[in-house]
């Protein structure tokens, strides 16, 4: 009997002392965290469009094509594509900024939520 109830108590202990330590952990280590993320993530696709690239062949005609037409192309193809990709980078951002505002909402959802069910009527 005793080994059940020092059981039940650590289980019980340890389920409060977790329920009261999750906000705690949610708006520091864990937002950090998911700060850190949306910085890496932000990185990759930033590396992964490759603008800069992009940029710094902007008047490089294509093909090896130097006369006056393939350059004319060449820029311009080159500027929809840098147009284009900085387009999918700013989708990007606000979709990141988007997920780090609900990270923050989230508790306050849930704590709204839980309100709202327990208060009498």
């Amino acid at each position: 009997m005793g080994l059940l109830f020092q059981t039940l108590k650590a289980v019980f202990i340890d389920t409060i002392a977790d329920f009261l330590y999750t906000p705690l952990w949610w708006y520091t280590r864990g937002l950090w965290r998911q700060m850190r993320g949306t910085v890496g993530s932000l990185a990759k696709q930033q590396r992964d469009l490759a603008i800069a690239v992009w940029l710094k062949n902007l008047f490089v005609p294509m093909y090896g094509q130097y006369d006056i037409t393939g350059r004319i192309i060449s820029f311009f193809m080159r500027l929809a594509q840098i147009v284009g990709r900085a387009i999918v980078l700013v989708i990007w951002v606000a979709l990141l900024l988007m997920w780090l505002v609900v990270w923050i909402l989230i508790p306050v959802g849930v704590g709204y939520l839980i309100f709202t069910q327990i208060s009498l009527p």
